[in-house]
């Protein structure tokens, strides 16, 4: 058989298999052993959980829904002149921009401020303070007090009597409800409300600036539309208080609804006011024209003034009036003009609908338009935000624009003019012999109907203009107020499942914290992934003070555990000629010596001859477990001083098992197992025994069982649970991979169940190697302070019976 290579199928499990094995049978165990540890630790989350529902403060949610107009959108047919009318701000509607406006810090503040939410109330209870709203016994009324932070307590103390006590120097102030004190914030008065008592309860109330507070409640809007081509919005808030939140939704679209007319108002009420200025003026030279036509007649003595012309006149009226349109329109964009040019009003708004010119009454619309977004945008913004430059430069470019076209315009108009002009000066010429009275009649005729033409014209604008003032709408509607959605915080089933799971998860992290800062071996899992060197057995913890946990007739767990150990070794030594089998470990204290005992007992209770041989010559024990005499033993026959008979010894435990103890300790152990005596008691035992058991010392220690080894079938490494550190496995594999001891198995000691939840060592019997300073593997353990295995007193009495050996040879 090859020296590495270890059986895979051990009790008839998989090697590979016992990692995940160990895991469930660990978690079925730490389960069993921590219940009352894991029922504990839920039922106080669970406690807590419920402590902190009961205590913190609820978040409720209420929601609204308002729906926004587009005008482009299912617009009159062209014909419908009144909707034309009232449809002037004839622009899309930009949902993002609207909800932009909705959450403008300014909008938010016209809402904090009629509902005077910068002034918070609550009442202090033994463990909370609950927020009051609707049902506060007394309001709180700032007269001349300035717009700063502000905390106070108000306590009641009868009927008409308060004291407010100061949140920062602690002042008190007496009161009675109705009259005004002063505070450090300014001139305040306390006034009872409906729902006013007296009460011995004592109340908070905390003062925001305007501005701090709505940009508190715009933290907590939540405003949102479902895709570009919807036109509505989706509103939510959150607050402490269901009244609050509804009653802050419902205000907000109200004022977001005023606004809107208002923006659109201020178009109609600039074009208004320019038109009854020019009205006033047309009235004006109207009545001088009238007035001068009065005179002629009573000058001339003009009763009924007939022309001899009549034909030439009806055609010359018909270019006249050709040339009074083209004259209406020169003075109204002379007037337009003017206004533009001398108004010193950065925010005017030009008049719409006065000019036959189609391009220009599109600029001055998009003028208008864009004077209503720069205004939309001054809300949230200020004139130096890039969006709001790039507007007003727009403003003054198309401003320009306007100027140049009317300018234009008016030139193009004159020159029809003077075009219709010139044909009736053609045909004033054919009727040369009209009287001078009479063209002079003509000529106030034709200036009387152009001004009244002037003043009809502008009376219809007006009363146009009129209508859309009085009949403009807000381009959104309510679609559902606002209303109380439900409480979202803290969520009673999610708080009350994660206590559960945290009191389930704690013992258990616990645990698993501890496994894995442990560096010692505490389950044969954590042996199976540090090393592939075969397990054989594990065996229990000896509760009993007795070094002999095997006897013929004992059915306890750790006997059946030794037997288990036997039948594997079958599958150890094959070979009738292998018999020897070797048992160490890395140091002292992992029970090698209380393994090799009762594994000895247990193949000498199958029939077998065993020889248990103690080759620990350093720290024998075995002697001194079966309470055997020690002074003839190995060390005497290696030296000559004994023969094989006179060293082996009944062990007084079974008839088929004998001891050869290891003699006086010698100070030289390793040059003692090269002798060649050493070779010819292996040879001798073998001839005589079933089984030879070699408890050797550990072999992190020293060499001897590495010199040993060469006389050994098998050797067995020992690792003691709870003991042995985890880094200690690096021994036994280098020694197995590099073939210095070969056939290694390992065999796991002082199991127990409980111990992946707390460490208990058992075996406490008080035998061991003390290590001091000797070799170290990194734990500062050693074989005393001599570093090869001995104390001190040891030592030296070991030596004195050497020498006294020496002697009788």
């Amino acid at each position: 058989m090859d020296g590495n290579k270890a059986p895979m199928l051990i009790d008839g499990k998989a090697k590979g298999d016992e990692g995940s094995s160990f895991n469930i049978k660990w978690l079925l165990s730490t389960l069993l052993i921590l219940w009352p540890w894991l029922l504990g630790s839920i039922i106080v989350s669970l406690i807590i959980g419920n402590l902190l529902l009961r205590y913190s403060t609820p978040i409720y949610m209420a929601r609204a829904e308002i729906l926004i107009y587009d005008s482009k959108k299912g617009n009159s047919s062209a014909g419908d002149d009144i909707v034309k009318v009232l449809n002037l701000d004839n622009k899309s509607i930009n949902i993002d921009n609207e909800i932009e406006i909705l959450k403008s810090h300014t909008t938010m503040e016209k809402v904090v401020q009629k509902l005077h939410l910068n002034i918070e109330y609550s009442i202090v209870g033994r463990f909370k303070v609950s927020p009051l709203y609707d049902n506060k016994p007394f309001e709180f009324v700032k007269v001349d007090s300035s717009d700063d932070f502000y905390s106070c307590k108000v306590n009641i103390v009868g009927d008409n009597d308060y004291q407010v006590i100061d949140g920062g120097a602690g002042k008190i102030v007496n009161g009675r409800f109705g009259d005004t004190i002063m505070l450090p914030i300014g001139r305040i008065v306390l006034i009872k409300t409906a729902d006013f008592k007296p009460s011995k309860l004592q109340y908070t109330v905390n003062v925001s600036p305007v501005g701090a507070a709505a940009g508190g409640y715009m933290g907590r809007v939540i405003i949102n539309a479902p895709g570009k081509s919807s036109s509505y919005m989706g509103l939510a808030m959150t607050d402490n208080i269901p009244d609050r939140a509804v009653d802050f939704l419902n205000n907000l679209m109200t004022i977001y609804m005023q606004n809107n007319v208002e923006s659109k108002n201020r178009i109609s009420q600039s074009t208004f006011n320019f038109i009854n200025a020019r009205i006033d003026s047309v009235i004006n030279e109207l009545s001088k024209v009238e007035m001068d036509i009065r005179n002629f007649k009573q000058d001339y003595k003009i009763t009924d003034m007939k022309s001899e012309s009549e034909n030439l006149y009806k055609v010359s009226a018909d270019i006249l009036d050709k040339k009074r349109n083209a004259e209406v329109q020169v003075e109204l964009i002379n007037a337009i003009i003017n206004y533009m040019t001398k108004s010193k009003d950065p925010t005017i708004t030009l008049p719409a609908n006065l000019l036959e010119n189609g391009g220009i009454k599109m600029m001055i619309d998009k003028f208008n338009a864009l004077h209503t977004e720069i205004e939309t945008s001054l809300i949230s913004t200020t004139e130096n935000n890039p969006a709001t430059k790039n507007l007003i430069k727009q403003q003054n470019e198309i401003k320009q624009n306007i100027l140049s076209m009317l300018a234009s315009t008016r030139d193009n108009l004159k020159i029809e003019a003077a075009k219709f002009q010139e044909k009736s000066d053609e045909i004033n010429g054919r009727i040369h012999q009209v009287p001078e009275v009479e063209m002079k009649y003509l000529d106030y005729s034709r200036r009387e109907t152009l001004k009244n033409d002037m003043y009809v014209f502008l009376l219809k604008k007006r009363e146009e203009t009129a209508i859309e003032m009085s009949a403009t709408q807000p381009n959104a509607a309510i679609i559902d107020s606002a209303s109380f959605a439900g409480q979202i915080a803290p969520d009673h089933a999610r708080i009350l499942m994660m206590s559960f799971l945290f009191g389930l998860a704690v013992p258990f992290g616990v645990i698993v914290l501890r496994r894995a800062l442990n560096i010692k071996i505490i389950s044969k899992a954590d042996v199976t992934k540090l090393t592939t060197i075969p397990v054989i057995g594990e065996i229990g913890n000896n509760s009993s003070e007795d070094y002999v946990a095997v006897t013929k007739n004992s059915r306890s767990i750790i006997s059946e555990q030794f037997r288990a150990l036997r039948t594997n070794l079958q599958y150890l030594l094959t070979d009738k000629k292998e018999k020897v089998l070797m048992v160490t470990s890395s140091m002292g204290g992992e029970g090698k010596s209380f393994i090799a005992v009762n594994m000895a007992i247990t193949l000498a209770m199958s029939g077998k001859r065993v020889v248990l041989v103690e080759m620990d010559l350093r720290k024998p024990k075995i002697s001194k477990m079966l309470n055997l005499d020690n002074s003839i033993g190995f060390s005497n026959y290696a030296i000559g001083r004994a023969e094989i008979d006179d060293v082996i010894v009944p062990s007084g435990v079974d008839a088929n098992l004998y001891v050869l103890g290891s003699g006086p300790v010698p100070p030289n152990p390793s040059e003692l197992i090269l002798l060649p005596r050493t070779e010819e008691m292996f040879r001798q035992l073998r001839e005589k025994f079933d089984y030879v058991i070699v408890d050797t010392s550990p072999v992190g220690m020293v060499t001897d069982a590495q010199l040993i080894n060469k006389y050994a079938d098998t050797a067995i490494y020992i690792i003691r649970q709870g003991l042995t550190y985890k880094q200690q496995l690096n021994i036994p594999n280098e020694l197995y991979h590099s073939g210095r001891i070969a056939r290694l198995s390992i065999v796991i000691n002082d199991v127990l169940a409980n111990r992946g939840f707390a460490y208990g060592y058992g075996y406490e019997e008080g035998y061991g190697y003390s290590y001091g300073n000797g070799y170290g593997y990194g734990y500062g353990y050693g074989y005393g302070s001599y570093g090869n295995g001995y104390y001190l007193e040891e030592r030296k009495k070991g030596i004195k019976d050497w020498l006294n050996l020496s002697k009788n040879k």
